[in-house]
């Protein structure tokens, strides 16, 4: 496991370590290789915008700029919120397990990343709630689940949308401008 991170649950402090669950240790994945008309592996190059060079691989670098166009080395960096504020409430401190939550607030989120977590270092009272179904949530971390196949967290940010269900209501009502503002009239 890679990444570790403090949880608080029930006064004690958990410290887990996971795992970035990609598409491609799920289902595998294939490599596409092309060759040139000598059967050469070709490689991947990019053209500047004035046609005059080509870049090879290994050539150019992502880097992070401020709005000078300095170059901002990555432990420089700040969580900032959506509008730019650097107000995001994080401590670094372990973040407390609250929970259990319905399964409504998981589906009110949309989920960013799924991380496998190292299930060796969980309480033992947590582990149980988990393999019964329960839902736990962490603040800034995100939803910590468990199913057959192990313990997951998963990071998620807010939907921006209302969910839509079997007692959800019709989309137009029947009012005085009907259909006909959107062309839909009867031939």
């Amino acid at each position: 496991m890679s990444r570790k991170t403090e949880i608080a649950f029930q006064g004690n402090i958990l410290r887990l370590a996971f795992r970035r669950l990609d598409r491609s240790r799920l289902y595998g994945s294939t490599r596409r290789i092309e060759l040139d008309a000598q059967g050469r592996e070709c490689s991947s190059a990019l053209l500047t915008r004035d046609g005059r060079h080509l870049l090879g691989p290994g050539s150019t670098a992502g880097m992070y700029l401020n709005k000078g166009k300095d170059v901002i080395a990555r432990e420089d960096l700040t969580r900032v919120d959506e509008q730019g504020q650097n107000n995001v409430a994080h401590t670094g401190g372990p973040h407390e397990l609250t929970g259990p939550v319905p399964a409504k607030a998981l589906l009110e989120c949309v989920v960013s990343a799924v991380y496998e977590v190292d299930a060796s270092d969980l309480d033992s009272t947590l582990a149980a709630a988990l393999a019964r179904g329960d839902i736990y949530h962490a603040p800034n971390e995100g939803f910590l689940l468990a199913n057959e196949h192990g313990v997951f967290l998963l990071t998620t940010k807010t939907g921006r949308f209302e969910s839509v269900g079997r007692d959800h209501q019709e989309v137009f009502e029947d009012d005085d401008h009907g259909y006909s503002d959107l062309g839909f009239e009867s031939m």
